[in-house]
């Protein structure tokens, strides 16, 4: 059973429908937005224009931009509902066009359903209403990888449109957190192959587009870092140099928790007492947990930034098995696989710094819509959506299906890219990881379900593994 010859265009309308319905419920039952400790941090520096924490700045920006307060919020429930959901349809619709262009048999019932069924993913859902940079830099992702994909099935001036706005969004998407820094530039590549494989390109054509698409990438970071910082003056860029002294603090804490040897032969100067509260008060599925302990703040605190680096390297070379097991056992509670008890799922309400939350014009609460959204997700926390190592083993199938599967070969390059991008994503966090929020990957969810629409409506699989099924 198939759709029948006529019915693409019909197929991508019923993509962007449910794109727009979903979406609209989605502002309907999130909006003014749920804001956590860290909005709460950023409502108050887009209020100052002035930085007062270690985050990457551009959120606060972006929330004086959109006149700050709840009307900030609101905006960008509206923009990460909108830009997420359409995003998602235009990279079935983009690859499904790919596929009639390529001649390939039409789209059967059942990849029609699982399409729908990963636009509809609860946990997109569920996400797109809070007011997280972790959100807005999966937002960014997938409308740069639906732009890319859009140019490499369009032609002439719209496919520049399309082309040229991916890697804008991709040089917002480099200033949003930590992450942007590697994942931009390599997604940077889908636009490039857009607009230069496989188009009977002369080589200085090839030179001169290549080149005018990263310029556009290069001018649109530090466009955005310009003006980003003209609208929060930062009191020094801490965002990086913070993240290191945690990160080390947390391998310091981990190696001194898990070795084996006697605390008289370690390369650091610590004592009986210092290295029992380390290890009572360490867990691998937070760095916070150290904080608490006023005898491990000490230890850690009392060096200085050489000091600790010097310290850090010293037991990373000298107990280098307690230092792979730390930093496993971090990676295994990031990607859920001991479940989500430690994970913080979601997040509802308002709440966060009360003095900073009043100076905007808002207050700590959670109404009956916070309520409803909780019972939501607290319905799928059992499900394997909800666990992070359940998207890394589709993204592996996907990565295997991507080099059996029939496709064009500007889509399937694409998809490598795609496919890479988000390893590199879960791959980022073996060394870096100090939380197991389920936030911090949130993104790679939107990752793999592009790379599986792609599959899914713009290939065919080989006949040899075709599974037996009514109009394929």
């Amino acid at each position: 059973m198939t759709l029948g010859n006529a019915s693409s265009q019909l197929t991508t309308r019923w993509f962007l429908l449910t794109a727009a319905v979903v979406a609209s419920a989605a502002i309907a039952l999130h909006s003014p937005g749920h804001v956590s400790m860290d909005t709460s941090v950023e409502l108050y520096e887009a209020y100052l224009g002035r930085s007062v924490s270690w985050n990457p700045p551009f959120m606060s920006a972006l929330m004086r931009w959109l006149g700050g307060g709840e009307l900030a919020t609101a905006g960008l429930v509206w923009i990460n509902s909108l830009v997420t959901y359409l995003s998602l349809a235009l990279v079935a619709g983009s690859a499904l066009r790919a596929r009639r262009d390529l001649g390939l048999p039409t789209l059967s019932w059942w990849r029609v359903l699982l399409c729908l069924c990963l636009i509809l993913n609860p946990i997109v859902f569920l996400y797109v209403g809070i007011v997280w940079k972790d959100v807005l830099f999966g937002s960014s992702l997938i409308a740069a990888i639906a732009l890319a994909v859009a140019a490499a099935t369009a032609d002439g001036r719209r496919a520049w449109c399309y082309a040229i706005a991916s890697m804008i969004v991709l040089a917002a998407a480099a200033s949003i957190r930590q992450q942007g820094v590697f994942m931009a530039p390599v997604l940077a590549l889908l636009p490039l192959m857009a607009m230069v494989r496989d188009r009977g390109l002369a080589k200085r054509q090839c030179r001169v587009s290549i080149a005018a698409l990263l310029a556009v990438f290069v001018l649109g970071v530090a466009g955005f870092g310009f003006a980003v910082s003209r609208t929060i003056v930062k009191s020094g860029d801490q965002s990086s140099s913070v993240g290191f002294r945690s990160i080390m603090n947390f391998d310091i804490a981990g190696i001194v928790s898990r070795m084996t040897s006697t605390t008289e032969v370690l390369p650091v100067p610590i004592t009986e007492a210092e290295r029992t509260a380390m290890r009572t008060t360490y867990s691998a599925t937070r760095v916070d947990y150290l904080s608490s302990n006023p005898v491990v703040t000490h230890w850690l605190d009392g060096m200085s930034d050489v000091q600790r680096r010097q310290e850090w390297w010293l037991l990373v070379q000298s107990q280098p098995k307690a230092f792979l097991a730390h930093r496993f056992a971090v990676f295994g509670y990031i990607l859920d696989i001991p479940g989500i008890a430690h994970a913080l799922p979601i997040h509802i309400g308002v709440d966060g710094n009360v003095d900073y939350l009043k100076q905007v014009g808002m207050s700590e609460q959670r109404g009956a819509r916070a309520a409803t959204v909780y019972g939501i997700a607290s319905s799928f926390f059992a499900w394997p959506i909800y666990r992070h190592w359940f998207y890394l083993l589709a993204l592996a199938i996907g990565a295997w299906a991507i080099r059996r599967a029939t496709l064009p070969s500007r889509l399937k390059a694409m998809s490598y890219v795609v496919a890479i991008a988000a390893g590199l994503f879960y791959l980022s966090y073996l060394p870096t990881g100090i939380s197991s929020d389920f936030r911090y990957l949130y993104g790679n969810v939107l990752l793999v379900t592009a790379l599986w629409l792609i599959l899914l409506a713009g290939s065919r699989t080989p006949p040899a593994t075709t599974m037996v099924s009514a109009g394929e």
